[in-house]
């Protein structure tokens, strides 16, 4: 199956079809669905919440990738890298993602929960990795359809396969996960646990492992 497949960066284009991917994986996700207390808004405003992150992701470069057949094109999964000297963008990126129609439609509580939740799991692995640099493997999804066939494994072998190539000084690649069979996923693929346990997200609560992988040596 690997050998029809191909990675590449994502294009303008296919934001809309990615942020549609991702919604589909993260709605049942405990620390997503915290976001938006009306559940008849929480596929709607994830799926605006994906488009933003997209955006601004791949604003000055493009750190999200997407995995596709060969033969068709057709887009099969997604990941986002982003490096260690994390990501910057320009104030112009938000008057594009319309936060005022998002406040409009959604409110403005779930606006705030959704920066909160950002830094809150980016600051729950900074605190387990104790490092000050890492890559952060972020939004990793295949689509449901395909899963099983080993497109993930042939995903994150790339990803790492990247790194160890790349001349970065960095040796250590990070990520945050909420689900116990992504934990028995990446351990398979070198992982390990740095911590795990309850976060505390205003009068919420969700279960999440951070998980790193020491590149050193794997080149």
């Amino acid at each position: 199956m690997n050998e029809q497949l191909f990675i590449e960066k994502i294009r303008h284009s296919e934001i809309n079809e990615v942020a549609g991917i991702l919604t589909d994986a993260f709605k049942t996700n405990p620390a997503y669905s915290i976001i938006f207390k009306k559940k008849n808004q929480l596929e709607d405003g994830l799926l605006w919440l994906f488009r933003a992150n997209l955006f601004i992701h791949n604003e000055k470069q493009a750190l999200t990738r997407v995995v596709k057949e060969k033969n068709t094109g057709k887009i099969v999964g997604t990941f986002t890298l982003i490096p260690p000297q994390g990501l910057k963008s320009s104030l112009f990126i938000y008057s594009k993602i319309d936060i005022p129609g998002f406040i409009l439609t959604f409110g403005l509580t779930p606006l705030i929960r959704t920066l909160s939740l950002d830094r809150c799991n980016k600051n729950v692995l900074k605190e387990s990795i104790k490092a000050s640099e890492y890559h952060y493997l972020s939004m990793v999804v295949i689509k449901k359809e395909y899963r099983g066939k080993g497109i993930g494994s042939y995903t994150i072998k790339s990803v790492i396969q990247e790194l160890t190539s790349s001349d970065s000084t960095c040796n250590l690649l990070g990520l945050t996960t909420q689900l116990p069979e992504n934990v028995r996923f990446y351990s398979r693929l070198g992982f390990n646990i740095i911590d795990e346990g309850y976060v505390d997200f205003k009068k919420d609560r969700y279960y999440n492992y951070n998980m790193k992988l020491d590149l050193k040596g794997l080149g």
